[in-house]
């Protein structure tokens, strides 16, 4: 029953939670009346309190504090990297280039600021390769400037991804969060199982796998589940794929390679 569809009246039905308050909708999961108050809406979809907090119907939250403050993969690039440039800025300062030493050790800096999710890094990782680019521009050193322009475009992205805001606990929207879920926790077997079935193109013993795989992610599809399982699509691509490469290989290449073979061998 929605909430257009709750009759009014004296015989109204009460609010399962609020007895003096007149309900206005039922709950999407459990039907539990509820009234104004009471009512949660989650992914499109009105729950009563207790519904909306159960960790299958509110996936996207959950998935969105097991990432919060967590370092993402480039948070672990930029802490390697930082300790790399901090003797390669020592050497060149012994070495008597103050320039490309100083360079080096800011770099560092914000590499490592950057790991430990301090909040001007990220802003400091997008203007170090813009001011990297000017001094190249400045000194004559086009290659070089051309090179910082296009880390700065690798920085934007990197900056503006779903996952680093998370890890800098900076808020996302629904949308976002959808896309990356969908990304890292919808039924991934069905990307493992397309995977495979691409390599089984060029190693024929791995097509077998895919296909066993696909049929494994296809039968766990289920869009009306809490949180849903979807992939649908990647499961049949990697049956078919899979299928196809068997057919590949044992029709035409496996005949003529055995061909090519006892040719080598006779002669």
């Amino acid at each position: 029953m929605s909430v257009a569809d709750v009759p009014s009246g004296p015989l109204a039905p009460r609010c399962a939670t609020h007895l003096d308050e007149g309900a206005t909708g039922t709950c999407s999961r459990c039907g539990t009346f509820f009234c104004g108050l009471c009512a949660r809406t989650v992914l499109g979809r009105t729950y009563c309190g207790a519904c909306a907090a159960r960790p299958e119907v509110n996936y996207l939250e959950r998935f969105r504090l097991g990432l919060w403050g967590r370092r993402d993969s480039w948070a672990w690039s930029a802490g390697f990297i930082s300790a790399l440039l901090v003797p390669l800025a020592a050497f060149l300062l012994v070495e008597g280039e103050p320039v490309l030493g100083v360079a080096c050790a800011l770099s560092a800096g914000v590499g490592g600021a950057f790991f430990l999710g301090l909040p001007w890094a990220r802003y400091a990782l997008l203007a170090a390769p813009v001011v990297l680019a000017l001094g190249s521009g400045a000194r004559g050193w086009l290659h070089a400037a051309v090179g910082f322009g296009c880390l700065f475009i690798s920085a934007f992205s990197i900056v503006a991804s779903t996952r680093n805001q998370l890890f800098f606990r900076r808020p996302v929207s629904e949308q976002q969060l959808l896309r990356l879920w969908h990304v890292r926790e919808n039924n991934p077997l069905a990307r493992s199982a397309l995977s495979v079935a691409l390599g089984g193109v060029f190693l024929p013993v791995l097509a077998p796998l895919a296909i066993v795989l696909g049929g494994w992610a296809l039968s766990r599809v289920n869009p009306t589940s809490l949180p849903p399982v979807g992939r649908k699509g990647q499961a049949v691509a990697a049956i078919v794929v899979g299928g196809a490469s068997l057919a590949l290989w044992g029709l035409f290449l496996w005949p003529r390679l055995g061909g090519l073979l006892d040719r080598f061998l006779e002669g």
